[in-house]
């Protein structure tokens, strides 16, 4: 207890990494060290404004020795992202500087444009592809309706809420964390009631039942015919946010993002077209089928970086259906060998208009959107069946700031760490370990499950996984305490990390039924030599396993080895 105690002192007294809203507000109380070291951490994510901002502090010496090298890169590095106010303070900085200088600062500004720039390697949009976006949930066995809650639903308020979790040997869902709950957590309430009790077609590979992680789903409440005065109201709410999000307010941005979700009537099939790639769409072209045995064939490549990954291509379709025109879309890199495949794929397809009659010209542009899963088999976990996945979409044109998906990932590179975690909760871990060390509980606990899942779980990784799931259990977290629970009992011979085993244990079981807990604390005591409370610790998880509809199997066998006196493996 003493060292539990211990760890969770050393957690609550870190300092977390801030946001850019944090920063401006220090350096408008003139905390410039403070607002200078924020702004640096989120200037590193690809965030403009505070690329600007640390660009301003270098001129006017600010929390920082005044450099104006160092301005003239930064302000640089910010009109590569697309912040045109630098452009302006720049030409006053080039007043400043003799040729030797520019020609310094020049060089450095092609150095953090390399790296923090619109293509850089670390910029945050470099990061948003590497999630497993195609993750197809099961098939529902047991589908009860969410019930819309009845007081909004009377008043015609507009909501969602949406949740991640697993799906055990049972087809139960376990593990529910709420990714999102908009306007307010009545939404949330209903969606959470709708999969505590559905039930989902459990999965066999190879003979062997596995479960499935990291299951997404999302309820959207709305009606048909809006009230006027709601209406209204979304409508002054959109204008005030829009306004703020401009400005910079990392806050705004998220809630934007939000709103702008919930009232699209077709959020995935409106883009941001890029001026010089393309004429304006203001009009959907015909719309398109495509078979699913046209979806590009991939098998494992151990020798591809990276697990996940995404990229798309504008198209265009002539009047027979064929593929008359393609344009990678994507604004990072892609690996050759993806990208031969993709290409390949779309030279193949044969595709279908919907109404064929209609589509007597050229189509286009369609979004097509590639997904490839290059995880290593798994024992445990069906997920990486899944090998590839395409789409092919006609969109619309609109301005980026009336997209939902261009707001989120604004607030995510000023370091919104909720935006992180609902970009990267699917196993995006560069998101979520940014969304980890700035303290936000539901990042820090699902980074370390994303890497207590890889079958190939080095040391360094399992580490990683710890050290997060510490901090969680630091801020009080059920699930992060009961995971780390089950790392002691199943990887430690050691009685200190056993007893903190059974100690973290104890404090799930005092909140709530848990029969893994159970399990964790019963693992610790026979690996201690205290076979009769491993039984009786064994036997209460077989009994609450059994109440919660749980694959009981696997209790059931380590009871067996309990009784016997032996350890049980994992």
């Amino acid at each position: 207890m003493k060292r539990l105690a211990l760890l969770i002192s050393s957690v609550l007294s870190m300092s977390a990494f801030a946001d850019a809203n944090k920063a401006m507000d220090l350096y408008l109380n003139q905390n410039y060290q403070q607002a200078f070291r924020i702004f640096q951490d989120t200037a590193h994510l690809g965030h403009a404004k505070s690329q600007f901002n640390i660009g301003v502090q270098y001129l006017r010496g600010q929390g920082v020795k005044a450099d104006p090298v160092m301005a003239y890169s930064y302000l640089t590095l910010a009109l590569d992202n697309g912040f045109k106010m630098a452009r302006q303070a720049r030409m006053s900085v080039i007043k400043r500087l003799s040729p030797e200088q520019l020609k310094q600062a020049e060089a450095k500004a092609a150095q953090l444009i390399e790296l923090y720039g619109a293509q850089g390697t670390d910029n945050l949009e470099n990061k948003f592809s590497s999630v497993r976006s195609h993750n197809p949930t099961p098939k529902r066995t047991i589908n009860p309706d969410a019930e819309y809650p009845s007081g909004l639903a009377r008043d015609g308020v507009p909501g969602f809420a949406s949740f991640i979790f697993d799906i055990d040997r049972n087809g139960v869902a376990r593990d529910l964390v709420l990714l999102q709950s908009y306007p307010n957590s009545e939404f949330a309430d209903s969606v959470k009631e709708k999969l505590e009790n559905s039930r989902y077609q459990i999965l066999k590979v190879g003979g062997t039942l596995r479960t499935f992680s990291n299951a997404q789903f999302s309820g959207l409440f709305k009606s048909s015919e809006l009230p006027q005065d709601i209406k209204a109201s979304i409508a002054t709410k959109q204008k005030q946010l829009i306004g703020q999000a401009k400005s910079g307010d990392i806050n705004a941005q998220a809630e934007l993002a939000s709103l702008l979700s919930l009232m699209s009537d077709l959020p995935e099939h409106v883009v941001a077209l890029p001026k010089e790639k393309v004429v304006a769409a203001t009009t959907q072209p015909q719309r398109i089928f495509l078979k699913e045995s046209q979806i590009p064939t991939f098998d494992y490549q151990p020798e591809l970086e990276g697990r996940f990954h995404n990229f798309s291509y504008l198209v265009w379709l002539d009047s027979s259906a064929k593929i008359s025109k393609k344009v990678l879309y994507s604004k990072h890199s892609v690996a050759e060998s993806l990208k031969s495949n993709a290409e390949k794929t779309l030279d193949d397809w044969q595709l279908s208009y919907i109404e064929p009659q209609k589509a007597t010209a050229e189509q286009g542009p369609y979004l097509v959107e590639f997904f490839y899963n290059n995880e290593p088999r798994n024992q445990r976990f069906s997920n990486y069946l899944t090998r590839s996945h395409a789409t092919i979409k006609s969109i619309i044109n609109q301005p980026k700031e009336l997209l939902a998906d261009y707001w989120r990932k604004e607030a995510a590179k000023g370091g919104h760490a909720e935006s992180l975690f609902l970009l990267g909760a699917n196993c995006n871990v560069p998101l979520l370990s940014i969304a980890a060390e700035n303290g936000y509980v539901p990042a820090q606990v699902q980074a370390a499950k994303c890497l207590l899942h890889d079958p190939n779980l080095s040391n360094d990784q399992q580490e990683q996984a710890k050290a997060w799931l510490e901090m969680a259990v630091g801020q009080g977290n059920i699930i992060a305490k009961r995971e780390l629970a089950g790392i002691y009992a199943r990887t430690s011979n050691m009685r200190s990390d056993l007893e903190l085993a059974i100690s973290l244990g104890e404090q799930v079981v005092d909140e709530q039924d848990d029969p893994w807990a159970l399990e964790y604390i019963a693992a610790a005591y026979a690996k201690l030599g205290q076979f009769e409370e491993a039984v009786d610790k064994q036997k209460q998880a077989v009994k609450q396993a059994w109440s919660k509809d749980y694959f009981m199997e696997p209790f059931e066998q380590r009871l067996l080895s309990y009784e016997n006196s032996e350890i049980a493996p994992w």
